[in-house]
């Protein structure tokens, strides 16, 4: 694993938090072309695009023995505030539920519909914290007519092994891009995880691989993005980024455990069921 360098910035003394959908490149960009990773690992031929009517799009990836289960992040499906020059408010579903889901935006997959099963942002009190900032979809019908179900690491914030983060990004909306060169810094009991993985609006809801032996289990989904800094990052409209030093800025991630680990191994035994009537 590389070791990404890590520049020093002059920042003011106070701290802006920034929206839950922002997030950043750490140090020198280390995204890539998916290019043969998309085929010759399952868990980044599954890493899609998530389309929401009327709004920008997020990521997700689709698993579950009838490939038809997606992961993504809790402001994927929900409004985390509101917002009334956009028409959002705080805890409505987005997009009036339309979501599709796609593997190749820029191929020649046809977007596929899926609704809203669970996420953590259905309540009203866990809106906006990063600890249920999850959801799971289902697909209307399967992705791939064959798909690996990925494993899952319950409630689990490391990795002995490589960690790979796949996604879209605002930045490169036409190409999946993987970072194989990301770290865990910390994590909270919570299931909140500081990672460096570099990354851009719209990778929201990526998810995070812990990559060993030859074998992907899902670690998080990747969630926000917060610095102390009195400017915007021109990288996300496809300007030259500005790059920062991991202690004053984090990527956060949330793991698979609690609620979030219960709602997802309960639709994918639906998967499986649904699975067995189609065969």
């Amino acid at each position: 694993m590389k070791i990404k360098i890590l520049w020093s910035l002059c920042f003011l003394l106070f701290s802006v938090s920034l929206s839950t959908a922002i997030a950043f490149v750490m140090g020198e960009d280390d995204r890539q072309d998916a290019g043969e990773n998309a085929e010759q690992i399952a868990a980044v031929r599954q890493t899609g695009m998530i389309s929401i009517r009327g709004e920008q799009f997020v990521s997700g990836l689709v698993t579950g023995a009838n490939c038809d289960v997606v992961v993504s992040a809790g402001h994927a499906a929900i409004h985390w505030e509101t917002v009334n020059r956009k028409g959002w408010r705080k805890g409505q579903i987005r997009g009036q539920g339309d979501f599709r889901f796609n593997l190749q935006p820029d191929g020649d997959l046809a977007w596929q519909k899926m609704r809203l099963v669970r996420s953590g942002y259905q309540l009203e009190n866990n809106i906006g914290k990063d600890e249920h900032d999850w959801s799971v979809f289902r697909l209307q019908q399967p992705a791939l007519s064959q798909c690996e179900n990925i494993a899952v690491r319950e409630n689990k914030s490391d990795c002995s092994g490589d960690i790979l983060m796949s996604a879209f990004h605002f930045d490169k909306p036409d190409t999946k891009l993987i970072d194989a060169s990301c770290s865990v810094k910390t994590a909270s009991t919570e299931g909140v995880i500081v990672h460096d993985c570099d990354s851009k609006d719209g990778s929201s809801g990526a998810p995070l691989f812990c990559r060993q032996n030859g074998h992907s289990t899902l670690l998080a989904v990747n969630i926000s993005g917060l610095t102390r800094k009195d400017y915007y990052d021109a990288g996300v409209f496809g300007k030259p980024g500005l790059q920062f030093d991991n202690r004053q800025h984090k990527n956060f991630a949330k793991n698979i455990g609690g609620a979030f680990y219960r709602a997802l191994m309960k639709e994918l035994r639906e998967s499986k069921n649904r699975s067995l009537v189609q065969d």
